[in-house]
């Protein structure tokens, strides 16, 4: 299991045995959202503490890279195809199905889903469907057909997506959920984990 260390600007490794030991250095970027790619390396997004989290300057990084286990640099997502305009304000979290799925946070409370191709071209933005309030993506998973989940603390509900990121339904709301934080699916058990400190679980269907 890989862990991401803010303060050490670091990602770590967790071992069966229970101890941690550091694997790659981020400095003087801070790390993130972190999960394996698909073709065994890791995602990470990363952002600097120079500038503030959701008001970018020129100087400002905000990217998710694509590294190997030992830190080499595959790919860097930062810019969309012209070099200049950023994929994102504040990349929160990311996962990987066929796409790249990336948690781009505006605000404390606000957020869209970006998905990216490997290339890293923008395939779409998903910034919710018929909703109370905004949009407040927390987590993001993905099951074995590739589509994605997304918690949504303010509207207190997860939703499905197809893999290029397309609404398909509400999975479980306000009734079933309340303000879901973190999301974690096994097979076809969903744990869904709160603000407030506890774990709901779930039997998790189409």
């Amino acid at each position: 299991m890989f862990i991401s260390l803010i303060s050490e600007k670091s990602i770590s490794c967790l071992s069966p045995s229970g101890s941690v030991f550091t694997v790659i250095s981020t400095d003087p970027l801070v790390p993130g959202g972190i999960c394996q790619s698909v073709d065994g390396g890791l995602l990470v997004t990363l952002i600097d503490l120079e500038s503030d989290l959701y008001k970018i300057v020129s100087h400002s990084r905000r990217l998710v890279r694509h590294i190997t286990l030992t830190g080499d640099v595959i790919h860097e997502y930062e810019y969309q195809e012209d070099g200049q305009t950023r994929l994102f304000t504040m990349p929160y979290k990311v996962t990987q199905n066929s796409n790249i799925c990336v948690v781009n946070r505006s605000s404390d409370t606000t957020g869209e889903l970006v998905i990216l191709s490997p290339s890293g071209h923008i395939k779409s933005v998903y910034s919710g469907q018929n909703l109370k309030e905004s949009l407040n993506p927390s987590d993001i998973v993905c099951d074995s057909l590739y589509n994605i989940l997304v918690s949504d603390c303010n509207n207190k509900q997860i939703h499905l997506l197809n893999p290029d990121g397309e609404f398909l339904k509400f999975l479980l709301q306000e009734n079933e959920v309340n303000s879901p934080y973190s999301l974690t699916l096994y097979k076809s058990t969903l744990w869904v984990g709160y603000a407030g400190g506890f774990v709901k679980v779930f039997q998790y269907t189409m």
